[in-house]
């Protein structure tokens, strides 16, 4: 991790702003629950989206134990109206946003022929799409007015076509083609777009599998911690890099596999086990 470290260092300078206004999705468990309680640490104002009231009150009092002004509001971002109630009970409270950080997302383990209902690729779609889509559309005019930014959590699986995980791979492609193809419209107002490519992530995601299925890949030690991606995620938005890929691996076999197409994914596929 420590060389992917050194390239962000190489590349920003931290422009981060003291009593920014976050709003983070997906915020009442695993990397969202984390990026608040680390956030918060630096005195902000945040507003938590999830659809758990119990779990986003605790998260919600954590943050202001640890100096945060912090409110919540519960979220469906595959609903619309949703999404637009979140940016505008947002701005209502706080009356800027400085930072969204679009985070929430579903899986489903499974090779495609033995998908019997397609409408879980519809699923996927919304929460990992179009939840995403959804509320950069209401937030943009916000974020246009402060210079502010997207953190956009995309994915290796958005990079590298990865077996097993079809579905999944779809909604993390739509994502970086979306948010790479917005950045160059918004190139003359000074909005950064940050999207994040991880590995596997050991997060309660996991548990959450649309289809209750599993890959081997799920136990590999490949896996970092929630803390771990955090770090970089953090690291990241501070210096409004465009994209990040880590460990230094993941961020090699992406540029690897264009010169060596046949050698990367039968790597991936040994790596999945199947």
């Amino acid at each position: 991790m420590g060389n992917q470290q050194q390239i962000l260092k190489l590349t920003k300078t931290k422009q981060f702003k003291p009593n920014s206004v976050i709003v983070i999705t997906g915020a009442s468990s695993g990397i969202g629950r984390e990026l608040a309680l680390q956030y918060a640490t630096r005195g902000v104002k945040l507003m938590l989206a999830a659809r758990s009231e119990e779990e986003l009150q605790q998260v919600c009092a954590l943050c202001e134990q640890l100096g945060s002004r912090a409110h919540y509001k519960i979220t469906d971002v595959s609903k619309e109206e949703d999404c637009k109630q979140l940016i505008e009970e947002t701005v209502r409270i706080y009356n800027r946003i400085d930072i969204v950080v679009l985070n929430a997302g579903v899986n489903a383990h499974s090779f495609f022929e033995e998908f019997k209902d397609l409408s879980v690729f519809k699923k996927i779609m919304d929460v990992n799409f179009y939840g995403y889509v959804y509320c950069t559309k209401y937030a943009l005019p916000h974020i246009r007015k402060s210079s502010g930014q997207f953190v956009v959590m995309s994915s290796i699986s958005g990079e590298i076509g990865l077996p097993y995980r079809v579905s999944y791979c779809s909604s993390k492609f739509a994502v970086t083609g979306f948010f790479e193809a917005l950045r160059t419209e918004l190139e003359d107002f000074n909005v950064a777009i940050t999207i994040v490519c991880p590995p596997s992530v050991r997060t309660p995601m996991r548990d959450h599998d649309l289809l209750k299925k599993h890959s081997p890949k799920d136990e590999s030690e490949d896996r970092i911690s929630i803390s771990e991606c955090v770090s970089m995620i953090l690291d990241a938005a501070d210096r409004r890099a465009r994209k990040i890929f880590f460990p230094f691996k993941a961020y090699m076999s992406v540029y690897v596999r264009p010169i060596f197409p046949d050698f990367v994914d039968k790597r991936l596929k040994q790596k999945a086990k199947l």
